[in-house]
């Protein structure tokens, strides 16, 4: 009997560092998952952050009823685009592509042009090329001359997921986050579409 009582304690401590050995996450050396997940994290942190201001902006204008009239809603679009513009005035290309997001989304984009589906996404894309002399900069307004390219479903689902108030675009090689209701851009990712 007293052997028994002596080995329970034996055994409970053989099962306690047995499990934290094999439930503890490891370190990979040579995995770039941390580094990734730290990416996209960040950029959806700077994404939430950019709509909290923008509904901060949304809030400071006056309400305007419903309305169907063209010059009405120019008018409040404009208004919303001076009062982003007025509390992003030091915002820069990076602030929410940010070195770490940008590594992270272009690993996330890469496979797509390497895949099965890689012409016909190659295609898609090819639909809408940028305006002779147009450079893009933050908040700068999408150029309503300019159509939007459709971003192809297979890049869509590999890209992090945005708020309604977000959406991607592509311009060229430039893969844009743009304000859908402002028509500015937010923010871009330069040579981001191979």
């Amino acid at each position: 009997m007293k052997n028994r009582a002596s080995i329970r304690p034996i055994l409970l401590m053989t099962l306690l560092v047995t499990t934290a050995t094999f439930s503890r996450p490891r370190a990979v050396f040579g995995s770039q998952a941390a580094p990734d997940n730290r990416g996209l994290k960040e950029f959806s942190d700077r994404v939430e952050a950019y709509k909290k201001l923008r509904e901060k902006a949304e809030k400071s204008l006056p309400k305007v009823k419903k309305t169907s009239k063209p010059e009405v809603i120019s008018a409040q679009q404009q208004a919303l685009v001076t009062q982003i513009r007025e509390l992003r005035s030091t915002a820069r290309r990076g602030d929410i592509f940010t070195p770490n997001a940008t590594e992270a989304i272009a690993r996330l984009i890469k496979p797509v042009f390497t895949g099965p589906d890689a012409r016909r996404v190659q295609n898609t894309i090819q639909a809408g090329e940028p305006l002779e002399g147009f450079e893009v900069q933050v908040n700068q307004k999408y150029p309503e001359s300019l159509p939007f390219t459709t971003i192809p479903p297979t890049l869509l689902r590999k890209l992090p997921k945005l708020p309604d108030e977000v959406a991607y675009r592509i311009l060229g090689s430039t893969l844009l986050l743009v304000d859908r209701k402002a028509n500015i851009i937010v923010d871009f990712m330069p040579s981001a579409i191979p």
